[in-house]
């Protein structure tokens, strides 16, 4: 019996925080901010920048997060309504950290294969158009204050462009999950998509990424999320990513 108790006041305590926990605002698509980090937030920027062994992002981030344990503490839940609360700054290699008021931040960017052989095979020269490499947009999320990779979503495919119109050629759109396999996804969308002017298109990978927990089969959801990340194109063959979340 008492062991039951402590089961409904531990659920209590956690239905509780979901009513005072707001949740994040809107990400400005790509959208760097003015805002000077925090001090270990710079640490971390710096850290990624001046990454001269050549490491992965995952193992500098998990490693910098582990040298610093016992100064970070998972930020306090203080957003404002109407005030969005995400700090993104840009990074050297053209990718960009965005930080938030959560037990998480992301890293997005945009990775091309100028070589690639799917895109190679389809490019038809006589018709007077130029393409793409074949881009990959995408945006991994961490855990802070462990560091640990929680999951990451990819959206791929090419362009082809003529300085009149724009083509998407959408690849692959996916999504994977790291060391916490708490987070569920749902209503999953990617693809390709060509606006009505043709002069812009776009790639994108798009779903709702959530976790919660269950009590006697009747389930609650702590935190929901719908993450996009997408690559887009312009006539003249100018790209870029773009990342929200909301």
């Amino acid at each position: 019996m008492k062991m039951k108790s402590i089961r409904i006041l531990v659920l209590a305590m956690l239905l509780i925080g979901m009513v005072l926990v707001p949740a994040v605002s809107a990400q400005k698509e790509n959208s760097i901010t003015s805002d000077k980090p925090s001090e270990l937030e710079q640490g971390l920027i710096d850290a990624l920048n001046s990454n001269t062994k050549g490491l992965s992002k995952d193992v500098m981030i998990a490693n910098y997060c582990k040298a610093n344990k016992d100064k970070i503490s998972i930020p306090k839940n203080d957003t404002v309504p109407g005030k969005d609360n995400l700090r993104t700054y840009q990074l050297k290699d053209g990718s960009a950290i965005t930080f938030t008021n959560k037990s998480f931040f992301y890293i997005s960017g945009l990775k091309e294969d100028a070589n690639n052989e799917i895109v190679a095979k389809n490019i038809n020269t006589a018709a007077g158009d130029s393409y793409t490499g074949m881009l990959t947009a995408y945006k991994k999320f961490y855990s802070y204050p462990f560091g640990s990779l929680l999951f990451t979503i990819n959206a791929k495919g090419y362009y082809k462009y003529n300085g009149a119109t724009v083509t998407a050629y959408y690849y692959d759109s996916w999504y994977t999950r790291g060391v916490a396999q708490i987070w569920q996804v749902s209503n999953w969308e990617e693809g390709g998509y060509n606006y009505d002017t043709h002069t812009l298109s776009e790639i994108y990978g798009r779903g709702n990424f959530h976790w919660g927990i269950e009590y006697q089969g009747v389930g609650w959801v702590i935190e929901d999320y719908l993450c996009t990340v997408k690559s887009q194109c312009d006539k003249n063959g100018n790209y870029q990513f773009l990342y929200s979340i909301h």
